[in-house]
This record gives structure tokens, sequence and C-alpha cells, in this order.
């Protein structure tokens, strides 16, 4: 074979490489979830009212029942994609099982997997709701990409997940809030579409609660895209709690809260991970940010080793000032079954 032959042999292959990718960037644009700002997924307003003045909250990220104790993952500086089916199975029954057997009134889950390669096509969603019959279930999706390219050597593929609230109790709301998302193209179409789910419940005083469940962005280096979800989310808990209603936000915030018992782990990072640390003066002094002080989350960088493995604080709750805080408590799981840890908080309503 001649120059000139390699020359054009090679040319075309690098037009059907570029046109390949073209096509492949083209068609997950097309597909490509793009939620309106504010989607209702309740709307009922005649709803009984809530006859509550304690009312108590676990929030778990379950990692897709994927991230137990002996994952890494590529993200974090780790190499695996995901787990054998045969674990995930295990980890998603014993998921389950937990929340079967605690009593909370709401339960907030983050990486509820609905149809995802990554958790082997299992409906979570479906399962856990199966396993809480007696609890009413609003589901916020905030991953739908048709086809995960990375890592390259063995990539995610389908991904269709989101954030789970699980009530005792009717709302006579229920809204899906996205978060601003200002990623950069074409990086943003394989991203999470990172989002909050608000509950509304009528008080017998007139007012109402208002519990919302969140999952914040990790990956964004600089932190900017953290930094406007919470710009985001303090103004609207703010001119909630202004309209005199109660106030609790909690969930994965990818990010350590400001309380002095957290201070351990403000500083905890690597070079694929970088919390945020919420500064003291984020909200307005009256409202608390809830954490016992003790690990949620660890890192992914290698299968989980106590005492070796980096651990900190991403899984909390803050409420508004006319909350009083009864108690809280980080449920030490070892992360047997997920890389976090879940939280309880009991709270009474002033």
């Amino acid at each position: 074979m001649n120059t000139g032959k390699i020359l054009r042999f090679l040319l075309l292959v690098c037009f059907f490489t570029i046109s390949a990718v073209a096509l492949f960037v083209l068609t997950i644009a097309l597909t490509d979830y793009k939620p309106e700002k504010e989607i209702v997924l309740t709307n009922m307003p005649k709803t009984a009212t809530l006859n509550l003045d304690t009312i108590e909250i676990l929030t778990w990220n379950i990692g897709y029942a994927g991230l137990g104790c002996e994952m890494d993952f590529f993200y974090d500086g780790g190499v695996k994609t995901r787990t054998d089916k045969e674990t995930t199975v295990k980890n998603l029954e014993a998921i389950t099982s937990f929340l079967q057997d605690n009593s909370a009134d709401f339960v907030f889950l983050q990486e509820v997997d609905k149809n995802a390669a990554r958790s082997y096509n299992i409906d979570m969603l479906s399962t856990i709701a199966a396993k809480k019959p007696l609890y009413t279930v609003f589901y916020g999706k905030n991953y739908d990409v048709l086809f995960v390219p990375l890592p390259l050597r063995s990539p995610m593929g389908r991904v269709e997940s989101g954030i789970l609230t699980l009530s005792r109790f009717v709302p006579s709301q229920s809204v899906r809030y996205a978060y601003p998302n200002e990623q950069s193209f074409p990086k943003k179409l394989f991203l999470l579409d990172r989002c909050f789910l608000m509950c509304r419940y009528p008080l017998k005083n007139g007012k109402q609660l208002v519990l919302i469940n969140t999952h914040n962005s990790a990956f964004d280096n600089a932190g900017e895209q953290r930094r406007k979800e919470m710009s985001a989310l303090k103004d609207f808990v703010i001119t909630e709690y202004q309209n005199g209603n109660y106030v609790i936000a909690g969930g994965d915030w990818n990010q350590t809260p400001p309380t002095e018992s957290a201070k351990p782990y403000h500083n905890v990072s690597s070079e694929y991970f970088a919390p945020l640390r919420i500064t003291a003066d984020f909200m307005p002094p009256t409202w608390q940010w809830v954490s016992d002080g003790n690990a949620t989350d660890r890192f992914l960088d290698r299968p989980y080793i106590k005492g070796k493995t980096k651990e900190t604080i991403l899984d909390f709750f803050l409420i508004s000032p006319n909350i009083e805080i009864i108690h809280s408590e980080t449920i030490n799981k070892n992360y047997q079954h997920s890389d976090h840890n879940p939280v309880t908080g009991k709270f009474r309503l002033k």
C-alpha cells in the first residue's frame, strides 16, 4: 500500500470516527431529559390536616444498592463501575429490610434507580414502595441518560434514577423543583439534572409543614454549581418560613454542615472529591443545621477499610426557627450496603 492509499485510509477512519461520535452526541442531545422548573406531582388542597406536634424523618442515600463496603468507584478515584448483580440484590434486600423495620413518619432517599444498567435494571422504586405499603410515594427523577459512555473501558450505560420521599401522611401538594443547571455542553448531557422534592402538609394551627428532600451536586470542582443550588434552596425555604410555615430540608448535600461537631470533617477531601463547607453565616442565625457530628459518607477511592478510608458528613437537616430539635442520630452501618449511613432526626413544631 503506497503513501497516498494509507493517507486516504486514515482520513476515512477519522471521518467515520468523527461522524460516529457526532451522531452519538446528537442522539443523546435529542433524547436529553429536560424537566420543567416545577413539576407538580400531586395537588390535593382539601387533604386532611396533620395533627402532630412531633415528627421523625429518616434520610439515606442508598447508592443504588451498588456502592457497598466492597466497592470503589471510578469517579471517586477508584476503578469500578458497578458491583456484581448478586451483591446488588443482597444490598437492596438489606436496605428494604431496614426501611421496613423503621417507623419514621417521613423517609428521604437518594440515588434510587428505576431503570439503570449499573443496578441491572432493577426497579428499586417499586421494590421499596412495596415494602412500605402504608406510605405515600413521591419520586423526583434527577438522572435520565440513554447512555453514559464513561468510563470508556466499562461504560455506565443507561441510567434512570432519582430521589424518593415516603410519607405516612398525604400531603396537600408535592412538587419537583429543578436546581439551576449551567454545566457546559456536551458534559451536561451526561450528568444529573439535580432537583429537590417538596411535600406540603396543612397543620391544625392553620400553618403548613414544608418538607424538602435534596440531593446536591458533587463533582463540580470549583463548587459554582453547588453554590447556585444552595442559593436557590435558601430563597425557597426563607420564603416559606416568612409565609409562616415550618420548614425542614434534609438529604445528601454533598457539603459539610457548619456545626461545631462537624469541624473534624471540614477539610476532608481528595483529588477527586472535595466537599464544600457551608459557611456559618449562609443562613440567618436562628436557623439550625442538624447533625450529631458523626460521619455519614465514606470516600470511594477504595473498598471500605475502617480507620483508613476517608469519611465525612454529607447527610443532615436544616430546620426553620419555629422548629425544635429533639434528637438526631447517624446510624452506623459501616457502609455495608451503601457508601452513606442513614441519619434520623426527631423534631417538635413550636
